[in-house]
């Protein structure tokens, strides 16, 4: 009867279990997914791969911003990169491969400048992530050692295509920052380091039971996209990338100069009368002067 009992109870929690519903989201404007579709069926894959793992219902949302993604809640989400440097509270499950690693170079590019100065004035290009993006234009990108007046405007847009589209087919703008393998046929200005590629994080507390598995399933995952694949989490370089969204302050750099020895002996001169001994009469004290009469 006992076991019996608690066969029912497993039945029942394991139903209760399954009506449950996993959510799962996708903010990463900086992958060149091409159209808005080819965006959701990623991420609708993803979801039925997790499914199919946990037995879950999972759906899958594609969102057009970070706060519409936190408005609805999600359990689960592929997010850029650089919303995860300022969200410390995620947890991440997994680092997506782009472009042949988990990071990307990125540089400053333009369709008809050849240097920095001839952009002084013009108009910038970006993606408008709504994570710090101030600090990672000025901080990340130009590494604190630019004005912030130094262009004129800077254009914000949804995505990494239409800001690229900005200066190399619109142009609306004169510049643009993007990974070093997305903005063919414009002019690299210089490079401005690695930024790390999305990541996949759990959002929600009440997901936390699921959280491993769900990683497990998203790491095995090569679903066909803009996202080649997944690789175990590692928060270093999302870490790395929020220290460079504040701004350096840099000093000028002294060179240690060389040490000074001294030896003693070289301050402590015994002079050479020192050491000799000698006695003398005392009337070589007294002068007498000539003419003069000792009485």
């Amino acid at each position: 009867m006992a076991t019996k009992s608690l066969l029912i109870l497993a039945a029942l929690g394991a139903t209760a279990y399954a009506d449950d519903k996993i959510v799962v989201g996708i903010y990463a404007p900086s992958v060149e997914f091409g159209t808005a579709s080819a965006r959701l069926a990623y991420v609708q894959g993803l979801a039925k791969a997790i499914e199919q793992a946990t037995g879950t219902k999972t759906e899958a949302q594609a969102y057009a911003s970070l706060a519409s993604l936190k408005k609805d809640n999600v359990d689960f989400a592929i997010v850029e990169g650089q919303c995860i440097a300022t969200n410390a509270s995620w947890k991440l499950l997994a680092n997506a491969n782009v472009g042949g690693g988990t990071s990307r170079p990125w540089a400053l590019f333009s369709a008809t400048a050849d240097t920095m100065q001839a952009l002084n004035g013009k108009k910038l290009a970006f993606v408008q992530t709504g994570c710090n993006d101030q600090g990672f234009i000025d901080n990340a990108m130009l590494e604190s050692e630019v004005d912030s007046s130094f262009f004129d405007r800077r254009v914000g847009e949804k995505d990494l295509t239409g800001a690229v589209a900005d200066v190399a087919s619109y142009k609306t703008a004169d510049a643009v920052f993007a990974p070093v393998d997305s903005a063919k046929g414009l002019k690299k200005i210089f490079e401005t380091g690695s930024v790390p590629n999305p990541g996949f994080v759990q959002i929600s507390s009440k997901a936390a039971s699921v959280a491993d598995k769900v990683g497990a399933v998203v790491v095995g995952y090569s679903g066909q996209g803009a996202i080649a694949g997944w690789s175990k989490g590692s928060a270093e370089p999302y870490h790395a990338l929020a220290g460079r969204l504040v701004r350096n302050q840099k000093q000028g750099v002294f060179a240690t100069p060389d040490p000074a020895r001294i030896d003693a002996k070289d301050v402590l001169i015994e002079p050479p009368t020192l050491k000799d001994i000698a006695f003398i009469p005392a009337r070589l004290h007294f002068v007498r002067p000539p003419g003069a009469r000792m009485e």
